[in-house]
């Protein structure tokens, strides 16, 4: 132990700070500054606006500060990084990434200047052109790296002694050897969004009925639109013409009548036919009397002659009405394969037969059979393409024990389940008075999986009424059952209260939630969610693909959100990074922490940090042993307006009642003892930290630990109406860390 920390440890001994203590309280026992005008030979900086436009330069050199990162220097003293600049990518071309080497004298009890020395300086650069795009100084051959190129906001030194530091516009980590030259290309962030997926596969986009949402269900349009849009599989419906050819209808009935001959419903113009008048019947389907016009009294050619209508018109328009005919089967597997021959990429099918009951044993026709006779001679039976769902259960376990082996396929079965209180009707008409309820339990899903592989569920078994989302998928998949969740919509009054309106938010949460499918009548916004959950990076707006052509409105991190924090574990084997903001799909206020293993380049997700209700992003990390890292977590405001900036205990390995990491509160920096006055700005014994941005934080000993703010120079506000000074903060903690060797001086 230096001298500086052996009179630290006395000092904190007779404070009694030793005891562990309920406020968390820390206390003062250190504090220095360095004044904001404080500035390192350089070229001239401050140039640019906001908007990026070069004008006079602010500054004859470089502003050493602010700073986003420090680290115990192995020669004495500290390493700190610099931040990118003045505030932004578009200002800060001219200021130059570095790190500093500091000189820190504490004012203690015992005395002390409280002043800080700015020594050397490592410069960041890329003269082996290790970064693939432009640079800010691309044409020269020291490629000096400045704040226009990277948000850089935390670093370690590694055991080979080469410099890791983490970026937030990418987000990116860098790898400089110990000069500062940069090693090899920046290294992206995978997006290891962590759905609880069966077997962790993406979820798929199931266009309900196509792009029903968009235009009238089960046309050819409707399913060229959810191809488009994204939609991984498309669904029809299917019902049987009275001369045996399978087409896409809701229902077999395509019209409903009151008794007073008013149309409640219409998925074609069949009612303003003057021509069909004479076949509107009454027929009894699921033992309800309904009247209306019925597909299995037309004739193809005859259903040929009609076309469809909005089945919502109150809510979505007639605007593409009387213009798409009612497309067959075949002719839906036409438009997919056509697909796949323009443009490569392979959608799948999810038929439903419609109502097999009904179809056997009034139509005279088994539509499961009829089905796989027609996906045999279309020869589109491959089981990455095709899923069978049906309300019913006799015509699964039929199709699986003996259509699907005598015609020699094996397609994957889904059984579609609806409110508890309802029943399959295949049950219904053999007297059977289970529900669906029985089938949603665990000996129920055992049953299900030995004749589907799958459960089309409706979406208020996996999120209930509150608005919690249920332990369903959990039990289905322990079953080994894909969950595919049905109906989402955008509209609102489709929408719990809770989502505010916001379809994306439902679909989150039943992502979060596990499900391995989403039927959804809007599929351009089920593909905008999954897309964002699975594709392969994380990216903010700053991200320089988007510099190059790509639609920024790709981004799935809000702006400057990469890695605000970067430590190494105390076996110098595996670096954290921490993100500053939420990646798109996670819920709010919580940030991925993410692990690299040095050694195979291997990416883990080790959880999620969860932000205090008021707190806004964290400063920076640090190790406390192989289980444990330190977290500064703050709020946006500064001065008066200052409330959470805290500093946590984080478990790696322990988690919270929300499964996101456990942690301890350490520190209130807006509530630190000071009975020795070592701060100007210390009332009555209690020392405030209100500055906006407070980024730096290493473990000293056990029981102190070193912070300091980033002044973003030359802002304003922490104190007053003053340019921010750099503080640096000696904290004696109110429970010692458990710290693992090496962690510390």
């Amino acid at each position: 132990m230096n001298p500086l920390h052996a009179a630290l440890s006395i000092l904190s001994v007779s404070l009694g700070l030793g005891a562990l203590g309920e406020s968390r309280a820390a206390t003062l026992v250190g504090y220095a500054e360095l004044p904001a005008d404080t500035f390192a030979e350089g070229p001239a900086s401050g140039a640019y606006s906001g908007a990026g436009l070069r004008g006079e330069a602010r500054f004859k050199s470089q502003p050493v500060q602010g700073f986003s990162g420090v680290q115990l220097d192995k020669a004495g003293g500290y390493l700190f990084l610099s931040d990118n600049g003045f505030g932004a990518k578009a200002n800060s071309a001219d200021y130059l990434l570095r790190l500093y080497r500091m000189n820190l004298t504490p004012k203690t009890a015992g005395g002390g200047a409280g002043s800080a020395q700015v020594g050397a300086f490592i410069q960041l650069r890329d003269p082996e052109r290790k970064v693939p795009w432009l640079i800010v100084n691309e044409a020269s051959p020291e490629r000096l790296l400045t704040g226009g190129d990277f948000d850089v906001e935390g670093f370690v030194t590694a055991p080979d002694g080469t410099l890791w530091v983490g970026d937030e516009f990418g987000p990116f980590l860098l790898h400089f050897s110990a000069d500062g030259r940069l090693l090899e290309a920046p290294i992206s962030t995978p997006n290891l969004a962590g759905l609880p997926t069966l077997g962790g596969r993406a979820p798929i986009v199931i266009g309900h009925r196509g792009s029903s949402g968009t235009r009238p269900e089960h046309t050819l349009e409707a399913y060229r639109v959810a191809i488009e849009a994204g939609a991984d599989f498309i669904e029809p419906d299917l019902v049987v013409t009275k001369d045996g050819v399978l087409v896409a209808r809701h229902e077999p009935v395509i019209a409903v009548l009151d008794k007073d001959g008013k149309v409640l419903e219409a998925t074609a113009d069949v009612a303003t036919r003057p021509e069909f008048k004479e076949r509107l019947k009454t027929k009894k389907i699921d033992g309800q009397d309904v009247t209306g016009y019925w597909v299995e009294d037309f004739t193809l050619a005859e259903l040929k002659t009609l076309r469809a209508v909005e089945r919502l018109p109150a809510l979505r328009g007639r605007a593409f009405d009387g213009r798409f005919e009612i497309p067959t089967l075949a002719e839906v597997i036409a438009l997919v394969r056509e697909t796949e021959a323009r443009t490569g990429r392979k959608v799948g099918i999810y038929p439903e037969t419609k109502h097999p009951t009904y179809m056997t044993q009034v139509v005279g026709i088994n539509t499961s059979q009829l089905l796989i006779d027609t996906l045999v001679k279309e020869k589109f039976t491959d089981p990455a393409r095709v899923f069978i769902q049906s309300f019913e259960t006799a015509n699964l376990k039929e199709l699986s024990a003996s259509i699907m082996p005598k015609a020699g396929v094996k397609l994957p079965l889904a059984q579609l389940i609806s409110g508890p209180k309802e029943a399959p009707y295949d049950w219904v008409a053999a007297g059977d008075k289970r529900t669906y309820s029985d089938l949603v339990s665990d000996a129920g899903l055992k049953e299900l999986a030995s004749y589907a592989g799958g459960v089309g569920a409706t979406k208020r078994l996996i999120i209930d009424e509150q608005g919690a989302t249920t332990d369903f998928v959990a039990r289905a998949h322990a079953a080994g059952l894909l969950v595919h969740a049905w109906t989402f919509r955008n509209e609102p009054t489709y929408l719990l209260p809770g989502y505010g309106g916001d379809p994306e938010a439902e679909m989150r949460q039943a992502l979060r939630a596990g499900v391995d499918g989403l039927f959804t009548d809007f599929p351009a916004t089920g593909a905008k969610v999954v897309g964002s959950a699975t594709t392969p990076e994380v990216r903010s707006p700053q991200h320089p693909a988007f510099a190059q052509g790509a639609s920024s409105a790709a981004a799935n991190l809000g702006g400057s959100g990469g890695y605000e924090g970067l430590t190494l574990s105390p076996d110098g084997q595996t670096l954290y990074a921490l993100l500053e903001k939420t990646v798109t799909g996670d819920p709010a206020g919580r940030l991925r922490l993410h692990a690299l293993n040095l050694a195979t380049r291997a990416w883990t997700l080790v959880g999620h940090y969860a932000l205090d209700a008021g707190g806004e992003a964290i400063g920076d990390i640090t190790p406390v042993n192989a289980q444990e890292l330190l977290v500064i977590e703050r709020d946006a405001a500064q001065g008066a307006a200052a409330k959470v900036k805290r500093i946590y205990r984080v478990s790696l390995t322990r988690r919270a009642a929300d499964g996101t990491l456990a942690k301890t509160l350490v520190a209130d920096l807006m509530d630190v003892k000071d009975p020795q006055g070592l701060a100007p700005s210390t009332r009555a014994g209690v020392f405030t930290f209100p500055f906006v941005t407070i980024e730096n934080v290493v473990v000293l000993d056990a029981n102190t630990i070193l912070v300091a703010n980033d002044n973003n120079y030359p802002a304003t506000g922490g104190r007053g109406d003053v340019k921010d000074n750099t503080e640096f903060l000696w904290l004696r903690l109110d429970a010692p860390l458990s710290l693992a060797a090496g962690v510390g001086r």
